[in-house]
């Protein structure tokens, strides 16, 4: 399912309203990894959709080591700090990888005399694969297969053809398929790979190493190949900046191959690569979801004894199980534990609170899974839980409010299914009774395009099997028989651009951006 931001045009006129009645806005920012930037950006439009006061929450999908840069702050200088340095841009980071090991210890040694000053605070699993963009193979069991020795060999412009005898081997059931795309494509395959640093990168280039070191040697093994003394990508590959770009890059060259974050892939329509794992199966992200496969790979590297420890060692790659996926990874949100250094405002700190909350509490989180993500084990979101509240040894956050509120946060729920009478009127509550007209239309029509997409397809089948007909008829001289198939061509014709000028109308005015669809050919 497709879960798109609010449009512009109803945002600001709630926001309007809102400050009208209250005459305040308050503002949360972060930046980090693009993987589940849609489901942080749901869960905040929910926010600012079901807020009495004008909220305003962001999220910059920049990449998890930009987002890990920012939160830093490493040689950023503010006057009001002591020491001057190490301040952060944002009120928090998000990345698909933990902070290393080395920036870790660097920001408590400058920050807190050696003492923890951080929490990882874990709160999506998901996986990332690769995707390819060969004419006529199956998106199934059935389609396109590579183990991390042929991915390898190919990313590092040893295989340059689809039609190579080592890909023909494990792909004889599609020998057709490649055999056809590697004629129509002179200059080889096209492998398109991330710029900047990417937690895609660093958790491909991570499994290419576990499962192949023979073809892929360490010193590729990083979020950003060319950068801190590694090795460059092979001059074949194509740089494509972020999950988008990557999708572009991917439909705009039949034959290609890259890799992106799965529920993106999902999302987009875009063929998987059935890749082999640790217990020698092949397989798609999507079937060892749907198998337990992404959650089950969590399970096999237990997490640091505190919240606040580092955590710079955990990864997710390469872990047994006959269903279990190569490529896992888990989201975190970065955030400092002297918070109210930074946020010194009360109201936005409490909203900056129940914010991180609502990334465990399913009436928010709920709809991430739509967009392929998994909760990480429970033990894990219970760390996490705890951390918020500064449990267990003063390892969490210790957060501060005013006596005006009881020294507890303003802001509060009030679900959708149970009402707070009188209070869920408050000032700071956000209440899932509280929704627009917008809002609803979204969670109702959203899915939809696909079902749209589904049916354009189906169409034109049927008119190219009518063209076949029609052509036959033609050959044939029948000529009654060729106005019959004109007619019924003519229909089909008229549904089909119907159908396409529909979904253009959803995508322009429900979800805010320019149409994109085209006639499947």
């Amino acid at each position: 399912m497709k879960v798109h931001p609010l449009s512009t045009f109803l945002l600001a006129g709630l926001s309007s309203v809102a400050q009208q009645v209250n005459g305040e806005v308050v503002t949360i920012h972060g930046s980090g990894t693009t993987n589940p930037s849609k489901c942080i950006w749901h869960i905040m439009s929910l926010f600012m959709e079901r807020s009495l006061v004008a909220t305003r929450l962001t999220y910059r999908a920049v990449g998890s080591s930009t987002g890990q840069m920012e939160f830093l702050g490493v040689n950023n200088t503010d006057a009001s700090t002591d020491p001057f340095q190490h301040v952060p841009h944002t009120h928090f980071g998000a990345g698909d990888i933990p902070v290393p090991s080395a920036a870790y210890k660097a920001l408590n040694d400058a920050t807190n005399e050696g003492e923890s000053n951080m929490l990882h605070l874990p709160f999506a699993l998901s996986s990332i694969s690769f995707f390819h963009s060969i004419p006529g193979v199956p998106n199934d069991d059935k389609g396109l297969k590579l183990n991390a020795c042929l991915l390898a060999r190919i990313f590092d412009g040893k295989i340059t053809r689809w039609d190579d005898s080592e890909i023909l081997d494990v792909n004889d059931h599609i020998e057709t398929e490649l055999t056809k795309v590697a004629m129509q494509s002179p200059n080889g395959i096209y492998v398109a790979r991330r710029v900047h640093g990417s937690s895609s990168t660093a958790s491909v280039t991570k499994y290419l190493h576990e499962a192949c070191k023979n073809e892929w040697p360490k010193s590729k093994v990083g979020s950003e190949l060319g950068a801190k003394g590694l090795d460059e990508w092979h001059v074949r590959t194509k740089p494509c900046e972020g999950s988008g770009g990557m999708t572009e890059c991917l439909k705009n060259n039949p034959g290609a191959i890259g890799y992106l974050d799965s529920g993106h892939g999902w999302s987009e329509d875009l063929a998987e690569v059935n890749v082999q794992n640790l217990d020698k199966t092949f397989l798609t992200s999507r079937a060892a979801r749907d198998k337990g496969g992404i959650t089950g790979a969590a399970g096999f590297t237990p997490p640091p004894d505190r919240i606040d420890g580092d955590w710079g060692s955990i990864q997710f790659i390469n872990k047994a199980g006959e269903d279990t996926w190569p490529i896992v990874v888990m989201s975190y949100v970065y955030l400092r534990k002297d918070i109210d250094v930074f946020v010194s405002d009360d109201v936005e700190r409490g909203l900056l609170k129940l914010f991180l909350e609502s990334l465990y509490d399913d009436d928010y989180f709920g709809k991430c899974t739509d967009l392929g993500f998994s909760k990480p084990p429970k033990n894990i979101i219970d760390m996490a839980k705890d951390g918020l509240n500064n449990y267990d040894d003063n390892q969490g956050l210790q957060w501060t409010f005013p006596v005006d509120f009881g020294q507890e946060n303003m802001w509060s729920f009030e679900s959708k299914d149970k009402t707070r009478k009188i209070e869920g009127a408050g000032k700071y509550v956000v209440s899932g009774k509280r929704q627009s007209l917008n809002g609803l239309t979204i969670e109702q029509i959203a899915g939809k395009e696909t079902e749209l997409e589904s049916y354009i397809r189906s169409l034109a089948t049927e008119m190219a099997l009518e063209m076949k007909v029609l052509n036959t008829l033609e050959h044939e001289g029948n000529n009654a028989g060729k106005v019959q198939a004109a007619l019924v061509l003519g229909a089909l014709s008229f549904t089909l651009w119907m159908c396409v000028f529909v979904g253009w109308l959803l995508q322009r005015f429900l979800y805010g951006k320019k149409g994109h669809y085209q006639v499947p050919s």
